[in-house]
C-alpha cells in the first residue's frame, strides 16, 4: 500500500491551491469542521485551506494533515503540562524544548505522567459484580434467582464486591494511551514510551469514551496522585476522534483546542500566583444573568471568589492582536460582566505571539475600567509566568481590595 502523503499547515494561515480528491475533501469537512476550505479560483480539484485554533493531526487513508501552532511547539507543551500539572517542567525541559511534532510530544508527556502515577502500582478499588455461581458469595439475588432459574440451584445468582484494578481512573488512562498509540506517530521515542506505560494495565478493561462524554473524576486522598495523569488523559480523549489512525475510510483526528488550552493555563497560573485553592479561583465559574428577567446568561472564563462575593472577573482570548488593539465584542462582553456583578473593573487576557503589552479603557459614564493584557506565549516559561505575576500585581490584587457591590450568584 502507498503511504499517505503528508501536508503541513500553520494555525490561522492559508495554504493555497491544495489538491484534494472529492473523498478527501468530504472527509476533511466532516472530521475537522473548523478547517475553512474554499475552492481555488481556476481549479476544480484544488482548495485554499485555513486552519482555526485547533492544532494536531487529521489522518485519512491517503492524507495526513498536520496543523502546527502559531507559537513554538515547546510553548504549547508548557501550557498543557502546566495547566494539567503533568510534568515538572524544569526537570524535563531539556529533552522537550526541541519538540517538533505536537502529537508525539503529548504522547511522551502522557506516558511519563502515567508512569509517575502508577509507580507504586495501579490504583485499586471495589467493583460490584453480579454473576451465577455454584456456591453463595456476597449477597444472594433471590428475585433474580427465582425469575431466571425458578429457584433451582446451582447455579445461584449473587452480587459481590471484587477488589480490582479495573476502576474508572485506570480505564481513562488506558483509553488515552491506546488512543495515542493508534495515531501516526513519527517518533520512535514516543512509541517506545507509550508501550512501556501500557505494560502496567494488564487486567484493565478497554473502554471507549466519546470526546463529549469523558467522565469527571472526584479526587481524594486515595487517588490524588493520579490527578495530573487523569487531567492530561482527559484532554487527550476530548481531543481525539474514535477512529484516529485506524486506517478506515472514515479517518480520524487528534486536535487540541488552543482556546481551551490557553484558558486552562491562564486559570492555573493565576491561581498558583495568588496561592489560592480551587474553591476561591474555580475551574467552573458560576453563570449569572445580565437582565432583570434573567434571560441573558453570562459565562466568564475566570473569577476570584471570596466570602460569597466575586471580587474579580476576566476572560482569556486566544487571539492574535496588534499592540494596543482589541476586539470590540470582547470589550462589550467584559463590560457586561462588570455591570451584572457590580464590579469597578474587568479584565481581558489575550494570547500574543510577540511582545506583551497592556491597555486600559475607561468607561466613565458607567464608572468602569476595562484592562487588556496581551501575554507573549513564545516567551520562555520563567518569563511567561512573570507576565502572569504582573497581571496579579497590577490588576487582580487591587481589584480584590476594591471589593464587589453585589454577592456572587
Amino acid at each position: 500500500m502507498r503511504s499517505p502523503r503528508r501536508l503541513r499547515l500553520a494555525e490561522f494561515q492559508t495554504e493555497a491551491a491544495v489538491r484534494l480528491s472529492p473523498r478527501e475533501r468530504d472527509a476533511l469537512r466532516r472530521i475537522h469542521p473548523g478547517l475553512r476550505m474554499e475552492p481555488t479560483p481556476g481549479w476544480t480539484d484544488r482548495y485554499n485551506l485555513t486552519p482555526d485554533q485547533h492544532i494536531g493531526l487529521v489522518a485519512l487513508p491517503s492524507l495526513t494533515l498536520e496543523i502546527r501552532p502559531k507559537i513554538p511547539v515547546s510553548s504549547v507543551l508548557f501550557l498543557i503540562s502546566y495547566s494539567c500539572d503533568a510534568v515538572r517542567w524544569q526537570e524535563r525541559q531539556a529533552d522537550l524544548e526541541d519538540a517538533d511534532d505536537i502529537v508525539d510530544m503529548v504522547a511522551i508527556l502522557l506516558a511519563r505522567a502515567v508512569e509517575r502515577a502508577t509507580r507504586r502500582g495501579l490504583l485499586t478499588g471495589y467493583h460490584s459484580t453480579e454473576e451465577p455461581l455454584r456456591a453463595p458469595r456476597g449477597k444472594i439475588l433471590f428475585a433474580e434467582h427465582v425469575r431466571r432459574r425458578l429457584a433451582i440451584a446451582p447455579p445461584i445468582d449473587v452480587q459481590h464486591d471484587e477488589f480490582t484494578a479495573d476502576v474508572l481512573e485506570n480505564q481513562i488512562l488506558l483509553a488515552a494511551l491506546t488512543t495515542l498509540g493508534r495515531a501516526p506517530l513519527r517518533s520512535r521515542a514516543a512509541q517506545r514510551e507509550l508501550q512501556r506505560a501500557l505494560r502496567a494495565f494488564g487486567g484493565v478493561s478497554h473502554v471507549r469514551f466519546a470526546p463529549h462524554a469523558v467522565p469527571d473524576i472526584a479526587f481524594n486522598r486515595l487517588n490524588r496522585h493520579y490527578e495530573p495523569a487523569i487531567m492530561l488523559a482527559s484532554l487527550v480523549l476530548r481531543s481525539a476522534s474514535v477512529d484516529l489512525g485506524s486506517g478506515s475510510t472514515r479517518g480520524g483526528a487528534f486536535l487540541l483546542d488552543m482556546n481551551r488550552a490557553f484558558e486552562a493555563f491562564v486559570r492555573a497560573a493565576l491561581r498558583h500566583a495568588l496561592n489560592l485553592p480551587q474553591r476561591d479561583f474555580p475551574d467552573r465559574v458560576p453563570h449569572f444573568r445580565l437582565d432583570d428577567a434573567e434571560r441573558v446568561v453570562l459565562k466568564p472564563d475566570l473569577c476570584l471568589r471570596k466570602s460569597g462575593h466575586i471580587l474579580w472577573v476576566g476572560d482569556a482570548k486566544y487571539k492574535s492582536l496588534a499592540a494596543g488593539d482589541h476586539r470590540n465584542s470582547d470589550i462589550y462582553q467584559v463590560l457586561a460582566y462588570t455591570i451584572a456583578l457590580g464590579l469597578r473593573s474587568g479584565t481581558l487576557i489575550y494570547a500574543a505571539a510577540g511582545a506583551s503589552h497592556t491597555n486600559d479603557y475607561v468607561v466613565s459614564r458607567a464608572g468602569k475600567r476595562l484592562r487588556v493584557f496581551a501575554i507573549d506565549l513564545s516567551a520562555a516559561p520563567a518569563r511567561l509566568l512573570a507576565q502572569i505575576r504582573t497581571i496579579v500585581d497590577r490588576d487582580i490584587v487591587s481589584s480584590a481590595k476594591a471589593g464587589a457591590v453585589s454577592p456572587a450568584p
